[in-house]
């Protein structure tokens, strides 16, 4: 299984400016592709963003798959999708 991943706003500094497809287990759930980031970029993310030892990002950032944020780790993914990676923003 094959996904897209794209880094938005200062996530570009870690994923690139262009998107990137990486390879999945068939069946593959977000718990799988956040181990997948973590082999590809995990040593090159700064402390306050990745968690090593539960293997997520920390802090407010987001899954985004068809405008929509994943939070659920078990949540299956599809073949082909793109996942668009970015740090959630308030304001007022």
């Amino acid at each position: 299984m094959n996904v897209v991943l794209k880094g938005i706003g200062d996530l570009k500094d870690y994923f690139g400016k262009e998107p990137r497809e990486v390879e999945l287990p068939q069946n593959a759930h977000v718990r799988d592709l956040l181990k997948c980031i973590e082999q590809i970029w995990g040593t090159n993310f700064p402390p306050y963003l990745w968690d090593f030892e539960k293997h997520q990002f920390r802090g407010p950032v987001v899954l985004v798959v068809n405008r929509k944020a994943v939070q659920d780790l078990d949540a299956p993914l599809q073949d082909g999708i793109e996942i668009s990676i970015m740090r959630a923003v308030a304001g007022g």
